[in-house]
């Protein structure tokens, strides 16, 4: 194996190794979109809930787009998960607080990954292009030139 083929074949490694950490950010930006949703729609069903007021009929999200209908009894508090499989009953105003920070945060994440995946693709395409160049180069060393 010439010097050039050896090139190619670590620079089309290299290449897969980029290909490999751009499926796995993708994969973590999926889930982040995911939990960023989830957030999202708590906070507008606590603050909605909160609006509707006592004794309200109200719709109650159960997941999967399915929803329960219920009667409003305490509209100032609710159960919200803390973490650790911890839940608590506090006001919802704090709780809506929590939710924001827990947002800011999961979209602060959501932009840090999609500055690393704008990078790694950004290297990707240049080492594609760099293995295209040498693949190209060592095709027309390879070539027959035609003469007898």
């Amino acid at each position: 194996m010439t010097p050039s083929e050896s090139d190619l074949r670590r620079g089309m490694a290299v290449l897969d190794q980029f290909r490999e950490q751009i499926e796995a950010l993708a994969q973590q930006q999926e889930i982040i979109r995911i939990s960023l949703e989830e957030h999202l729609r708590a906070r507008e069903t606590l603050t909605r809930y909160r609006e509707a007021g006592r004794g309200a009929e109200v719709l109650v999200p159960v997941g999967a787009n399915s929803f329960l209908v219920a009667e409003s009894k305490d509209v100032d508090r609710a159960f919200v998960s803390i973490g650790s499989d911890l839940i608590v009953y506090d006001d919802i105003p704090k709780q809506i607080e929590r939710l924001d920070r827990r947002i800011k945060s999961i979209t602060e994440a959501a932009n840090t990954i999609g500055g690393r995946l704008a990078e790694l693709q950004r290297r990707a395409e240049a080492q594609g292009a760099a293995v295209q160049d040498l693949y190209e180069r060592i095709q027309t060393r390879g070539a027959p030139t035609g003469r007898s």
